[in-house]
């Protein structure tokens, strides 16, 4: 009696591939991308807006280590999770635990990872002085102001 496939019951197994293991890694990938975005997207706040610059240079591929701070437009350092951070001596603590955290090494961290400080176009240059200055106090000494690149017109 035959059970389907091709042979016409000569006991043969039927051709067609087994799909489950590529399904599987299918699946796996979609959840990692999916996973991987989320993360890039908490560091970046849609709450502010960046202001416009003719000058304006875009991430090269080079800048791998970076760390993102979000300053809102009344001097708030935003956070993906937690309270925002108002005082230098906040900022300078939440530093140190990123580079304590960093898979670099505290000492390594801070030589290499470029901070980008992301300011609301409407923050007053004090509070961005300030976070800057909370920065270099915790030992980063790469920093970068973020801007929109103007269109040309």
């Amino acid at each position: 009696m035959s059970h389907g496939g091709v042979g016409g019951g000569r006991g043969e197994v039927s051709p067609e591939p087994n799909l489950t293991p590529l399904l599987d890694l299918v699946l796996q990938l979609v959840m990692f991308f999916m996973l991987v975005a989320n993360f890039v997207m908490d560091e970046l706040s849609d709450n502010i807006h960046l202001p416009v610059a003719t000058q304006a240079k875009p991430l090269t591929a080079k800048d791998t280590n970076i760390m993102y701070l979000n300053v809102s437009k009344d001097g708030k350092i935003l956070l993906p999770v937690g309270d925002p951070l108002t005082t230098p001596e906040q900022i300078k603590f939440y530093m140190d635990q990123a580079a304590k955290n960093h898979v670099l090494g505290p000492a390594k961290a801070r030589e290499v990872v470029t901070v980008i400080i992301r300011a609301d176009k409407e923050a007053r240059f004090l509070n961005i002085h300030k976070t800057m200055t909370a920065v270099k106090a915790a030992g980063f000494h790469k920093l970068q102001l973020r801007a929109e690149i103007a269109a040309n017109t």
